[in-house]
């Protein structure tokens, strides 16, 4: 197999983290991404410091890969760890999920046990306390919204409502009901479940201590 060009591993890069090239150059600290594309032109070489830069950011990457184009593009054991790793955004759960602009992992955190989560984000509310208190990182997977597991925590996107509740069906009718864990400050809610536009499974939930 032929060796990759420094652009055609700057590329490779780019595609993996599912950025554009210029929030790629942005994610590993360059204002622009000029920088970038002078390589592409051939006008430079990937130097030292930008694989620096890279391996930094993205850890799991291999500098001497970024520096040679030789070996494996992870570093030892990596392309096993990419099925357990899962990118964590240092954002509230909400925001996140509404963002219109792509915005790059904070960093990605290895997480054995909780393997095919779609992405990490904060937990800010009180509503579901004390099951995911207030700073708790959640685990979240894309799941259909016609596939809902009664008494499940899920992260919904509705026009009626955006955040993070249990959810449970309502058997006589076709809505659902979004239950708090702490009913003492926040009521159910009750939808249809064809006004959710989008649903995450709650996989996984990391309490942070500091918080």
């Amino acid at each position: 197999m032929a060796t990759l060009d420094n652009w055609q591993r700057i590329e490779k890069l780019v595609k993996w983290t599912g950025l554009s090239v210029n929030a790629f150059a942005r994610s590993i600290g360059l204002n622009r991404g000029e920088n970038l594309y002078q390589i592409k032109r051939g006008n430079n070489g990937i130097s030292k410091e930008l694989a620096e830069l890279i391996t930094t950011k993205y850890i799991t990457v291999s500098k001497a890969w970024v520096l040679t184009g030789e070996g494996n593009m992870f570093i030892e054991d990596a392309a096993k760890q990419q099925n357990i790793t899962v990118p964590y955004y240092k954002m509230d759960a909400v925001q996140f999920v509404l963002t219109k602009e792509y915005v790059a992992p904070t960093y990605h955190i290895f997480v054995p046990m909780f393997s095919g989560c779609d992405f990490a984000v904060l937990s800010f509310g009180a509503a579901m306390s004390p099951e995911i208190p207030q700073g708790s990182i959640v685990l979240c997977r894309k799941v259909d919204t016609n596939a809902i597991l009664p008494g499940e925590n899920y992260l919904i996107v509705s026009a009626p409502f955006n955040g993070i509740r249990c959810i449970r069906k309502d058997p006589d009718s076709t809505r659902v009901r979004l239950v708090p864990k702490n009913k003492e400050d926040y009521d159910e809610i009750a939808i249809e479940q064809k006004e959710i536009k989008r649903l995450y499974l709650i996989k996984g939930i990391i309490i942070n201590k500091s918080v």
